[in-house]
Formats: structure tokens, sequence, C-alpha cells
């Protein structure tokens, strides 16, 4: 006979697991009612029952706990929360032995990734299986977009891994795709399609598919269809090691079949040229110890316009990438390196070092003297290689050592550093064949002082959102002299393979001061202003006529958190002309808007002002506009306008750009608000001009 013992109200009550006598931890369980069958050691808890174990909560309607197996069966409202996420359903089956559990009807809530399934199972690792199942950003009931599959493994906070995936828009399938492998921390999209029109490629589709073939390998698959260049494909693999580093692979190919039409259908101007082109890139990184690297790179283009033509954000970047070996070993008192430098690319200048041995030997006390010494010395085979069709080769096998003595004292407020130094390097050839086994010096000396001044005002304000709670004012003034000597072998006797070999007679000082205001905000030092000014004086002794050089001031001003403004230039003292000057104004209006105002001067270029301007209208509209004027011809030579929609989980932009010149593109990006970084853009641009023709007036 069983005896039951009911109790009604808010109470609560704790169990030990059976498995939990040595953790010493309880399952705590509290509701409205509840009810205890002694015999059967079951617990029923009805009415905003919550269950709590270690760092996992159960809520529901009500559940029935059975202290002998530990197991709870929950129904009505059933929401179970743990550190990864949250998940909800109708019923729940969990095992408090095992920390697994089974859904009926349950959906998922971990920001920003949401599901659901017919059944949902929470398996041990707190891996979740959903069958019939979907995962979506979209926290609607009915989401506008879902990856859907038969079966779904979740593995909270590494991937997601699904088969036989359908990628839906409400009810429509979008595309298939028999393996899906996605990590959670992944911001970029598995698939992406980039379609467009462009006058050097014509009608284009680029196409990359991203994917994981392994904990240590992952990589992207690109196959690209150019109208009027044919087709390009290429892989690039991300990968690591277990003990010997990591690295990338890239490649690219295509059989560029060019058609010199406007469409591919139109009469052809000249016969269609065919022509291999490629890339291949490759760069390891393996640390060896703590105290021991090596990095290699290799890179081999086609020809010297491919980065250009196909890859223009990393020609920007660095147009011709070099082939290296470097490996760095750090010693107690400096680092040792050994470096290899080969030309790869036949149509590029290049310098070879075959090897280069250095050893950077760091500022270090001589014996407790208040002297310190630095020393660079270095042991190289060059060989410096002219692009091709040029046969040109100079070479040479250069020892040199760069070395400095300093005496750093503090005299009264004044800190001093004179110096004296020198560079000796020795070349095995000089540019004149007759010349070998020349020997160069050049000794230098000089000092350096600066001090420090600093004033601190009691003022209080917070009027225009300053926020100053006292006001520290800092001057350093510094000034520096060197003095470098004729070189005895002079810069144009020898062949120019790096800086060390344009070494000239110097004479100089420069003047500098800096000013620095501080204020402190929530117990953190905050610079308000900082300005730089400097100049250089050239001494007679300069193997350039003496006097005053060039004029440079830095200003960085910050005076609240929706306010900055920056300021730099350079002004040629000898020529009498504002050389360089950029003057950047950001306000910050909040979430509703912000303004941006831009001046760019450099003499030898162009002289712009460049506006930037966003501002949101409500919830679900806004608007951004940037815009270049070229102030001498006083015209627009860009324009961009970009109308944003919130579509939920989704932000869509319509973006028009018109660049003098280039011609006008218009673009429209679907962009994940969970992910901004993930976008599927679809381009189409109008009136590109081709390469090397007139330039639009």
């Amino acid at each position: 006979m069983s005896l039951l013992f009911i109790m009604t109200g808010s109470f609560g009550v704790a169990v030990m697991p059976s498995f939990a006598q040595e953790k010493k931890e309880k399952v705590e369980l509290s509701g409205d009612q509840l009810e205890y069958d002694r015999e059967t050691s079951q617990v029923r808890v009805v009415g905003n029952v919550e269950i709590k174990y270690k760092d996992t909560t159960l809520l529901c309607d009500r559940a029935d706990f059975s202290q002998t197996t530990q197991i709870a069966n929950a129904y009505g409202n059933v929401r179970l929360k743990t550190p990864q996420g949250e998940l909800k359903g109708d019923e729940l089956t969990f095992d408090y032995n095992t920390m697994t559990g089974d859904f009926m009807g349950a959906k998922i809530l971990a920001h920003p990734y949401y599901g659901g399934g017919e059944k949902v199972r929470l398996e041990e690792g707190n891996k979740v299986v959903m069958t019939d199942g979907y995962v979506t950003t979209s926290d609607y009931d009915k989401p506008e977009y879902r990856v859907a599959s038969k079966r779904i493994d979740v593995y909270p906070g590494d991937k997601v891994v699904a088969s036989g995936v359908k990628l839906k828009l409400k009810d429509v399938s979008l595309m298939y795709l028999p393996k899906y492998w996605h990590r959670i921390d992944d911001m970029k999209p598995k698939l992406t399609f980039t379609p467009g029109i462009d006058s050097d490629w014509g009608a284009f589709l680029l196409t990359q598919y991203r994917f994981y073939a392994s904990d240590h390998v992952r990589g992207v698959l690109h196959v690209d269809y150019r109208e009027l260049l044919d087709v390009g494909t290429g892989a690039d693999f991300e990968y690591k090691t277990d003990g010997y580093g990591s690295g990338l692979l890239k490649t690219y190919f295509t059989h560029e079949r060019k058609i010199n039409a406007d469409r591919i259908w139109d009469d052809r101007i000249t016969p269609t040229t065919e022509r291999d082109r490629y890339k291949i890139e490759w760069r390891h990184k393996w640390v060896l110890d703590e105290r021991t690297t090596a990095i290699a790179q290799y890179y081999q283009l086609s020809d010297r316009t491919f980065l250009k033509d196909f890859f223009e954000r990393e020609f920007e970047e660095d147009s011709f990438p070099d082939t290296f070996f470097l490996l760095t070993h750090s010693l107690p008192k400096g680092t040792l390196s050994l470096r290899s430098d080969v030309r790869i690319n036949r149509f590029v200048e290049d310098v070879e070092r075959l090897p280069e041995l250095r050893y950077d030997l760091n500022n270090t006390e001589i014996f407790n003297t208040g002297f310190y010494f630095r020393n660079i010395t270095s042991f190289a085979s060059l060989v410096k290689k002219g692009a091709s069709p040029s046969d040109r080769r100079d070479s040479t096998k250069r020892f040199d050592t760069d070395y400095e003595i300093s005496y750093p004292k503090k005299l009264g407020f004044v800190e001093v550093k004179p110096f004296v130094g020198g560079r000796n390097t020795f070349y095995t050839r000089t540019n004149d064949a007759s010349v070998t086994d020349e020997m160069r010096e050049v000794y230098r000396a000089g000092a350096s002082l600066s001090t420090k001044f600093y004033k601190i005002y009691d003022l209080e304000t917070d009027a225009l959102g300053l926020d100053i709670s006292r006001l520290r004012h800092i001057i350093t003034p510094s000034i520096n002299y060197e003095y470098t000597t004729e070189p005895t072998v002079l810069r144009r006797e020898l062949n120019e393979f790096d800086s060390i070999d344009t070494i000239e007679q110097m004479h100089n000082i420069n003047f500098s001061v800096e000013n620095k205001l501080q204020t402190k905000r929530d117990g953190q030092t905050v610079e308000l202003l900082r300005t730089v000014f400097g100049v250089d004086y050239r001494l007679d002794e300069d193997y350039r006529d003496s006097g005053f050089d060039t004029i440079t001031a830095d200003i960085d001003f910050r005076p609240t958190k929706w306010m900055t403004l920056y300021f730099d230039s350079e002004y040629d003292t000898r020529e009498d002309y504002l050389r360089t000057a950029n003057f950047d104004m950001y306000v910050n209006g909040g979430s509703k808007w912000t303004f941006g105002l831009g001046k760019r001067y450099n003499r030898d270029a162009d002289d712009q002002i460049t506006a930037d301007f966003w501002y949101k209208f409500n919830q679900k509209w806004a608007f951004r506009g940037f815009g270049r004027i070229d102030v001498e011809e006083g015209r627009l030579k860009e324009q961009q306008y970009i109308l944003t929609r919130d579509l939920h989980a989704w932000e869509m932009d319509f973006k028009l750009n018109d660049t003098r010149g280039d011609g006008t593109e218009f673009l429209m990006l679907f962009r994940l608000k969970a992910f901004p970084e993930m976008g599927f853009d679809f381009g189409t641009t109008f009136e590109r001009k081709r390469s090397g023709s007139e330039t639009l007036n």
C-alpha cells in the first residue's frame, strides 16, 4: 500500500540523485503543489514547476520526478535552460543521471541561432539532435528563411552538421545540398553567388562554396564565369597540423578566351585571344618552440596584371608579394634570424637573398656603467634581377654591422641621451666591375633631450556632453641632434639592394613638442586632445643646403563621445608650399544619425572634399550617402547612395554608386543581421569603360 503526501501552496523540496553522493549536488524541485509517494519514491509537482540541478533549470506546468531513476517527465510549456541556450516544447523526458532528454515538438533558442523539430533529443555532451528540423537566425515562429533537414546535429559552441539539406525561403526551396557543415563561430555563408555586369568581364557570375573537410582542413571552392573571359576555377585551403604549424594554400586558374566585343553575341573586332592565367599562393607558420619560429611564403603569378584583373583588392594591398623563408630564434639578449628571398615572377624586378643571416642585439647595459650598447650585424648574398625581358643582374656579398653606444641620463628635469655610432659595410662588388672588395665606413654622433611639464586644473563640467572631471595638461618638448659623416664609398658607386646601400651624409636637428589634455571618465584616463608639431633643421655639413626642412603637424581632438576631429599636414619650407593636409570630422547623433566631413589634399596628387551621412527614418528604413568632390575641377568625382530596409532577420541594401571615369553601379545586398559579414549580393554595372579607354568627362 502506497503512502502519499500532498502539499499545496508554494513549496520546494531537494532530493539527492544517486550519482551525486560524491559531488554533493542536489536536484531542487519547487511548485504550487507537491505530491510524494514514499513507496515508489515518485514526486509530482504541479503549477509553476521549477527543477534546478547545477546550471540547468527545467520549467513546466507539471512534472513527475523519480528519485530512483533520476528521470523527470515534464508536461505543458516546457522550457529547459542551459548555459548553451534554451529549448522549448510540449513534453520532455529528462534523465539527470546522463543529462540527456527527449523533446516533442521542440524549439531551440541559442542566440543568434534558432531552430526546431518534430523531435529533439539532448544527448551527452550537450549535443542536440533534431528530427525533421530546421536552423535559422530569425526568431519568428514562422521564420522567413531556414536550413531544413530530416536530421540536424547541433554541437553547441562548435558546429552544425546535416545531410540532405534544403535552403528555404518561406515555403520555397531555393537550394539543395547533400551535406551541410557549418561552424557556429563562423560568420560567413556556405554558398555565395555574385552576379553582375562589367565592361571588362561582361556578364559574370562568381560562385564560392565554403567547406570543412575536418577540424584540420577547411576551404573555399571557386567556380566563376565571365562572359568576355570564360570560366575560372580555384580552391583555397586553410590547414593546421599537430606539431608542425598551420598555413594557407590558394590557387586560381583560367584558360582565358578574351573576346573583343561588348557582348558575346556581337561581332568580334579582332580574333579571340587565348592564354593560361593563374596564381599559386602558399603561406605556412611553424612555432618550433617558445623561442623559434619559421615562416614560409610562395607566391607565383602568370603575368604582372593578373591580380589587378581578377583580384583587385589583393593587388591594392600588395601588387607583387614576395617568396621567402624566415627563421627567427630569440636569444637572452637579442634575436638571430635567417632569411632567404627568391624571385619567382620574372616580370618583376626583385632582390634575392641567398641567404641573409642577421643578429639583432638589444640595447644592453655595459657592466653596470650606465652606458648602453646596441648592434645589428648581418651577412647577405644579394642578387638584384631586372624585370623580364631585361637580363640585368647585379650581385654582391655584403657584410654589414651597425653599432651604437648611448648614455641615457636625467639631469634635473631633462632627460638626455647622447650617443656615438657607426656602420661598417663590406662589399665584394660595386657597380664598377673593376672595383671589388670595397669597405664603406660611416660614423654618426648625436644626442636627444626631452622633458615633461604638467599641471592639473580643478575643472568639473558636463556642458555639451564634455564629461570633464579635472583636467591634466602635459607638455613634452624634445630636441634630437644627429650628424652622419659622408660615407667613404658614395651611394652612386654602389648597387642599391635596400636602405643600407642608400646612406648619405646628414647633419640636422629635429625640434618637436607634444601637448596632451587628459581627464578621468568612469575611473579611466581619457585623452581629449593630442597635438604634435615638429620641424627639421639642416646644418651646413648636410649634403643639401642648410635651413629648415618640413614642418609636420598632427592633431587628434576627441572632446566628447559624439565628436572626433583629426588633422595632419606637411609643409615644405624649402619650396614654400603645403605638401599634404588631411582633415576629418565625425559627429555621432546616437542611434538616429551620423555625419562625417573630410578634406584630402596632396600637392602631387589631388585635392578632395568628402562627406558621409547616415540617417535612420524609422525601424524599417535607413539611408546613407557618400560623396567626393574634386576641388580643383569643382566636380563630383564619386557619389554613393544606400537605402536600407530592415527585413527582421535580414537587412536589404539598395546601393547606387557613380564614379567619374568608371561608370554607374547598382547593387542589391542581402545581409543577415546576426552576422553582418554574411551577405548575398546581386550587382549590375552600367556604362563601365574598358581598361585603357579614355576617361569620361
